[in-house]
């Protein structure tokens, strides 16, 4: 085997080991393609510098182009799942304090985790101290509502 068949080798095989750092299914076949010129190269079929890029470029996209659907249907790609991030959930429910009064037609702010955040309420109107509990987000306005301590509803009722 001549030191380019040995390059073409070594390149295809850090090529796919490439892979683990950028999953994909692009790298691989890359490589792949590179091991067939190497095997190509010793067997006699290729000879030339200049032939042996142009076989692994026609190679490259005939694997990658080729293969890489079919192969990406069998191997699973994870969590792709857009869902709500965890602090965000984890906000739900919880009790902060009015900052900025929040009225029925215009939003206030509230405090929640050291910071001020934009506040909407979709019930009534929220004065500044009161207690609001977070329904949900939209964007970065909080939804909330009123929470009302055992004194607060004795003076409502009364």
């Amino acid at each position: 085997m001549d030191n380019i068949a040995i390059f073409w080798l070594v390149f295809g095989v850090i090529l796919m080991l490439l892979e683990l750092l950028l999953p994909g299914l692009v790298v691989v076949f890359l490589g792949t393609a590179a091991i067939l010129v190497s095997l190509a190269m010793s067997l006699g079929f290729i000879e030339e510098i200049l032939s042996s890029v142009t076989a692994w470029f026609i190679s490259s996209i005939v694997l990658t182009l080729g293969f890489r659907g079919l192969v990406m249907k069998f191997i699973p790609a994870g969590d792709v799942s857009f869902g709500e991030p965890d602090n965000l959930i984890d906000s739900y429910g919880k009790i902060v304090t009015v900052v900025e009064e929040i009225g029925l037609e215009e939003g206030g702010r509230i405090l929640y985790q050291d910071s001020t955040w934009p506040a909407i309420t979709e019930g009534e109107h929220i004065p500044i101290g009161a207690k609001a509990k977070i329904l949900t987000r939209i964007n970065v306005t909080f939804v909330v509502e009123p929470v009302f301590d055992l004194a607060d509803k004795d003076l409502l009722e009364d």
